[in-house]
């Protein structure tokens, strides 16, 4: 692992798990001194988790983690809908039918969710919600590249940093049926069922969607949430 990449994960996690709040001062000199490095892979972290929106920079106001409104929250959800809509869908379009012989790499990638599956099963059932915000998104991601879309994949990474923010912040109150929907979205899949693969992953998203609004103070949920 690069600087850069060892620096941006730990940014990144400390981001997600609200370690680093909204509009935490991110001081080049004194996060390059904890990471034993020069600024210059600090200055290219931050640039990396500025694209996942995560950070935001201003001349002379230097780099602070990013406010994400309820407005921005809707719209992310929105869009994230559309987006896993289409790699539920086109995932299930690549399962393997009875008797074809399955792709090597679509049959890893099937073993990986059937891990992530049992690890994040095994941590809701001893309450380690923390663990399932990763898990969460390493299923999402995992979907993905069943689909075999290079651009669904990046998309998903775009907003991934964002969308974990969001699961952590509703993890206590969604986790306990978001999770199991889970596994109703890889059994359309493994069917081969398009209209079931996508209708299951947009309906997750829509209820985390509606539980996240749920969780937010009435003067913060905006018109139409909550």
């Amino acid at each position: 692992m690069s600087n850069v990449e060892r620096i941006r994960s730990a940014l990144r996690q400390r981001i997600v798990m609200g370690d680093l709040t909204a509009g935490t001062h991110l001081n080049e000199i004194a996060l390059s001194r904890e990471f034993g490095v020069s600024r210059v892979p600090v200055r290219e972290a931050i640039r990396a988790l500025e694209s996942e929106g995560l950070v935001e920079s201003k001349l002379h106001f230097g780099s602070r983690v990013s406010e994400l409104p309820a407005e921005d929250a809707a719209d992310l959800f929105e869009i994230r809908e559309e987006i896993e809509r289409a790699t539920a869908r086109k995932a299930a379009r690549h399962a393997p039918r009875e008797g074809e012989v399955a792709d090597e790499e679509w049959l890893a990638t099937r073993a990986e969710i059937t891990a992530i599956l049992a690890e994040g099963d095994a941590a809701l059932a001893e309450k380690r919600l923390d663990q399932l915000v990763g898990l969460n998104m390493r299923f999402h991601q995992a979907v993905a590249s069943l689909a075999g879309s290079t651009v669904l994949s990046v998309l998903l990474v775009t907003i991934g940093g964002s969308i974990e923010r969001l699961y952590k912040a509703d993890a206590p109150q969604r986790s306990k049926t978001s999770w199991p929907e889970h596994h109703t979205i890889i059994d359309a899949i493994d069917a081969g069922d398009v209209d079931a693969a996508g209708n299951a992953m947009a309906g997750h998203v829509r209820r985390s969607k509606r539980s996240y609004f749920r969780g937010l103070p009435k003067d913060e949920a905006g018109p139409g949430e909550g």
